[in-house]
């Protein structure tokens, strides 16, 4: 709660730490699509030293205006001086922006220019070329990855390059005294979030709004800086201080109202989990198709919730399967593939296909349906035993459950699960024979390019010992070798063979990846299928997890005798989150013919645990082989050097603080005035606020003839309509030529006595 009439120091302090509060708490919105990490401390620190930047050169333009003005005013060139200082507020703006701008470049090439990990202070040419590199890095990973995204050095870059290039427009909004508009680039800062997740943190709406409002009462439109603090009358003094409080009272509302807002709906069970579904429709069902085109590019997918489910805490449940997918022409996938029948069951029943092997103890599921339509229940991949009314039946062979009525919004069933304790020793130790060969799980389609398709296979995996080290190495290839980069929107429409199209291109999403692994371990004798369902989704703040239409995936299976199927996963990391821990891809690593290098670095989980995945080294992995550099905070002594720095900003405001107020005030018309309206104040005579300056004089007159019984004398009279003269020109003038300094100082000294001569005796 600034009031206009204060010093430059002040205001510009208090805008600045507005400012600087609300581009910081804005920053955190951006932990919802990167993994929070050492950048946000990198952002903190690089936007307080630009706003510390931008302040101090701020400030001084500020100052040394206000000097000038006051000089020319003392002069007679009261309007004139106001007009100049009302010009150079708006210049300083520009120059401590540019100021501001220069700091933030130096810092993002110092931070992340440099050859390593350091903070390199003395930047050069090739830093800039680190920078542009790092900046191609991040392009190619927000068009690749998927969000929430690993905090690398690149994408780290952007995000501090982003926040910082915000700050320097909110705070030359605000330095321009254009409030109101300052807080609408922040929303740079929201939009990741929103587009892609659909929601801010309310912390962060709460935390930017409060300080935008509050921006509000630092400095008003049309205020001219430097004016001191009696210039103005008291009832002006006494609405900006009303206004002042108005806006804060508001500030704290809307902080308040949010916090309550989203613990209302946080409790509610029609309205937890993302903001986004209080904009959604409510109707809108998702439905997986049993047709899988390889084909077409990634249509639009449903922000609906298609389902919610609690598990008991460090459980890894994995990816939910509603089908199973066998027959495949090189195109798109069919529901041909014989069944084993349907089989009924209750909850005491172990749903598991033949030689599905099981230990353990179990853990429960809690799966409530959401909107989602179709005949199949989705379930885990392991065996389990369902608790769901209904007319449900289980296929063996295709390891499915349906229903004729099939899942209904609002609908909760229970699944106990049943850990197999898959290890790649295990899979390694299985034999071979056994194979469910009647199923076709080793159908080849005849297509154009069949015979390259086997070659390649043969290439990346044809030496491998057993059948688990042939997968893995194939899986290894598609989701982390030879250059294959997850892309939404690849297209092989015009494709003859989608399969080979994919394997020379190298782009897809899921589908593309599924598929080819599938079609590749059968041309090495492998069976092989697809499961298509859910990834886990994300947390609902409720102590469950949310899965979206966003989260439809389709993944290959594999089979192994005596132990089932067993999925694995070629998507890239970018999409799917770590591996399991027994694909684990050093487990299977074979030397290649086919190039090797990694395009897309890997980022953390999605899913909601990853107990066992975490203690796989290689599942963790922060970045890609091709990034040599991790992102760190600044050393130690680059805080001492920000420590030092702050102190001396601190010291140097300090001082100009006391400077300011030993200066000798100039005197102007109006804080002449307000000098006599102080001391009629004290005499109990108070000017009421429909009295203009006009009517003053003779308002005046009639309250001291009113108290002592007689009337002002005439010379005090006209001194009072001088002085009342010469600020209402001031005040309305486009030309005025006030009295000078000296001439204001006699006639208010004048005034002054023989107005407490006159009305002292009435006391």
């Amino acid at each position: 709660m600034i009031p206009a009439h204060r010093g430059p120091l002040v205001r510009t302090v208090a805008s600045t730490v507005l400012v600087a509060i609300a581009v910081i708490a804005s920053m955190h919105a951006l932990t919802l699509v990167i993994d929070p990490g050492p950048w946000l401390t990198v952002g903190t620190t690089g936007v307080v030293l630009v706003s510390a930047t931008s302040a101090l050169v701020r400030y001084f333009l500020i100052r040394n205006a206000v000097d000038r003005a006051a000089v020319r005013r003392a002069a007679g060139q009261g309007p004139s001086a106001d007009r100049a200082a009302d010009r150079a507020s708006g210049s300083a703006s520009f120059v401590a922006t540019a100021a501001g701008a220069v700091v933030a470049f130096w810092f993002l090439l110092a931070r992340y220019g440099g050859p390593g990990q350091r903070f390199e202070p003395f930047v050069g040419p090739d830093a800039l070329d680190r920078v542009l590199e790092r900046f191609r890095q991040a392009t190619e990973t927000m068009s690749t990855q998927v969000a929430p995204v690993g905090p690398d050095e690149a994408i780290s870059m952007v995000a501090v390059g982003g926040t910082l290039l915000v700050l320097l427009v909110v705070d030359s909004l605000a330095g321009a005294r254009m409030p109101g508009f300052a807080g609408i680039p922040l929303l740079l800062l929201w939009t990741p979030p929103l587009t892609l997740i659909g929601e801010v943190p309310w912390g962060v709406f709460a935390v930017s709004v409060t300080a935008m409002l509050l921006l509000l009462t630092v400095d008003p439109t049309g205020v001219t800086p430097g004016r001191h603090a009696g210039s103005d009358s008291a009832a002006v003094r006494r609405a900006q201080r009303f206004r002042s409080w108005i806006t804060a009272a508001t500030a704290a509302a809307v902080a308040a109202a949010s916090l309550g807002v989203a613990t209302g709906t946080a409790s509610l069970p029609a309205l937890a989990g993302s903001w986004s579904q209080l904009i959604s429709t409510p109707s809108d069902t998702v439905e997986l198709s049993s047709e899988l085109d390889m084909r077409q590019p990634l249509s639009a997918r449903s922000d609906s919730t298609v389902l919610r489910y609690t598990v008991p805490e460090d459980t890894s449940v994995g990816p939910l399967r509603v089908m199973t997918l066998t027959a495949f022409d090189g195109v798109q996938t069919h529901r041909n593939a014989p069944t084993g029948g349907l089989a009924e069951f209750d909850r005491s029943t172990l749903l598991a296909p033949p030689g599905e092997g099981a230990s353990g103890e179990s853990r429960r599921i809690a799966i409530e349906i959401g909107q989602l339509t179709g005949v199949e229940l989705p379930l885990p991949l392991e065996p389990r035993s369902v608790d769901a009314d209904g007319d449900w039946a289980y296929d063996a062979i295709r390891d499915e459950v349906r229903g004729s009525e099939g899942t209904q919004p609002g609908s909760a069933y229970r699944v106990d699960i049943v850990d197999r304790q898959l290890t790649p020793d295990l899979l390694r130790s299985v034999p071979t024979s056994g194979d469910p060969r009647s199923a076709g799980y080793t159908e080849v389609p005849d297509t154009e390019h069949r015979a390259d398709i086997a070659r390649y296979a043969e290439q990346i995996a044809g030496d491998a010992p057993t059948r688990f080290d042939a997968v893995v190495a194939l899986q290894n290839h598609l989701r982390s070798g030879a250059g294959f980069v997850y892309d939404p929107d690849a297209d092989y429409r015009g494709s003859s063979d989608t399969v080979w199209d994919f394997l020379q291109d190298k782009e897809g999403y899921c589908t593309q990846y599924a598929l080819s692994m599938m079609i590749m371990a059968r041309t090495l004798d492998i069976p092989a299928r697809i499961g298509v369902g859910w990834l886990p989704g994300r947390p609902d703040g409720q102590g469950g997890y949310r899965v979206t239409g966003q989260d439809s995936h389709a993944w290959p299976e594999i089979y192994f005798p005596s132990v089932g199927w067993v999925r694995f996963e070629p998507t890239p990391q970018v999409q799917t989150g770590p591996l399991p821990a027994y694909a684990n891809p050093d487990a299977g690593s074979l030397p290649s013919t086919a190039p090797s290098a990694s395009r897309a670095p890997e980022v953390p989980s999605q899913q909601p645990t990853q107990a066992a995945e975490e203690s796989d080294p290689a599942a963790t992995a922060g970045t890609s082989a091709g990034d040599d550099v991790s992102d760190r905070t600044l050393p130690g002594w680059t805080w001492v050097v920000a420590g030092v720095l702050a102190l001396g900003v601190l010291g140097g405001a300090a001082w100009l603080l006391l400077r300011r107020r030993t200066e000798p005030e100039v005197l102007d018309p109006e804080l002449a005035w307000s000098r006599v309206l102080a001391l009629l104040a004290e005499q109990d005579v108070r000017l009421g606020p429909s009295v203009t300056l006009r009517q003053a004089p003779a308002f005046i007159a009639d309250e001291v003839r009113a108290r002592t019984g007689t009337p002002l004398p005439d010379d005090v009279t006209e001194r009072l309509t001088a002085l009342a003269d010469a600020t209402e020109q001031e005040r309305y003038a486009r030309h005025s030529t006030p009295p000078t300094a000296a001439e204001l100082e006699e006639l208010t000294t004048a005034l002054t006595a023989a107005l407490a001569e006159v009305l002292t005796p009435a006391r």
